[in-house]
């Protein structure tokens, strides 16, 4: 497709605090081949200077100052909903700033196969850690994979369910139906609910294994460790369980929340090894009250979606 030919793709990018893996995730999307895009930079109170060095880096994308960080779900629906109402985007592509792009054709891939059907509604390519490891890639994968050499594997064209998305391709007209993330997640897993929430409206979830990023993963800081993302992510994990699992399942993600406020792993892409647990005897009360809070909070939301104003979020 030539650029008069290609529908605009806005790709979504949100940073706090990470100026130098942000500059990366840019820098690498230069070498993109498909010339109808436009970087949306969502900085979400950064206190590291972000801005003034990410526009050395990309002097011409578009960058909204948040107030303070609303986490990576609400950051994202600002950019969305910018792309929508500003630039009439036919695309937004949401994309976590620990991507490293390292094919020129990889955008061309996924919206070629978007565009042969009205109803195929969102795309993502194939990731590898930096180690060259699998990053299992949509639900339904085999789970044995995850995290294996991805060399070779999981190359071709298929439709699924859902993505577990560091890069997802989502065209406007499912925005335009069912809204935008949910802001009950606060990060994670926003993206999987998505992808569910669009294919229960109709729309098809296309996986295109022929074009490939690097996920540099859990740049949201071992996120296990800290207490105020262990908050966050186990009210979203209990979100997710009521919405879609059996009883037996709602019932032991409760526990595995629970056992997550004193047991985590170091590093969380890597195996359980006696080296890689992290037990959090000083911080345990804490954690055991931001699990009963997160509890609560996930029993009260989980049945409905959320959805914010985003021009109050916006520095002027």
């Amino acid at each position: 497709m030539s650029k008069s030919t290609q529908p605009l793709v806005a790709i979504v990018i949100v940073n706090w605090n990470k100026k130098e893996m942000t500059g990366n995730c840019l820098k690498s999307l230069k070498m993109t081949s498909y010339k109808n895009y436009k970087v949306i930079l969502i900085d979400n109170g950064s206190t590291d200077g972000s801005i003034e060095y990410l526009k050395k880096i990309n002097p011409k994308m578009i960058i909204l100052r948040l107030k303070r960080n609303y986490g990576y779900t609400e950051g994202t629906n600002v950019g969305w909903k910018y792309a929508l109402k500003n630039l009439n985007a036919k695309y937004v592509c949401a994309m976590d700033n620990d991507i490293v792009t390292v094919q020129k054709d990889w955008l061309s891939l996924i919206v070629s196969e978007l565009e042969k059907d009205p109803l195929r509604g969102i795309g993502s390519g194939k990731h590898t850690f930096q180690n060259g490891n699998l990053q299992l890639p949509y639900m339904g994968a085999d789970r044995k994979d995850d995290n294996k050499p991805a060399k070779g594997k999981y190359e071709f064209v298929k439709e699924v369910s859902s993505f577990f998305g560091p890069a997802i391709v989502i065209k406007n007209t499912v925005i335009r139906k069912i809204g935008c993330y949910d802001e009950n997640f606060f990060y994670g897993p926003n993206d999987i609910d998505y992808c569910l929430r669009a294919g229960k409206a109709g729309f098809k979830l296309v996986y295109n294994g022929h074009s490939l990023s690097v996920h540099i993963g859990s740049v949201s800081g071992l996120s296990p460790m800290k207490d105020f993302i262990y908050l966050n992510q186990s009210e979203s994990m209990m979100i997710y369980s009521f919405r879609y699992y059996s009883s037996l399942g709602k019932i032991a993600m409760i526990f595995r929340q629970l056992g997550r406020a004193l047991i985590t792993r170091r590093a969380p892409i890597e195996r359980i090894t006696n080296n890689n647990l992290l037990f959090h005897w000083k911080s345990l009360p804490k954690r055991l009250g931001y699990f009963c809070i997160s509890l609560v909070k996930a029993l009260n939301n989980y049945s409905s979606i959320k959805s914010s104003s985003e021009t109050s979020k916006i520095l002027k």
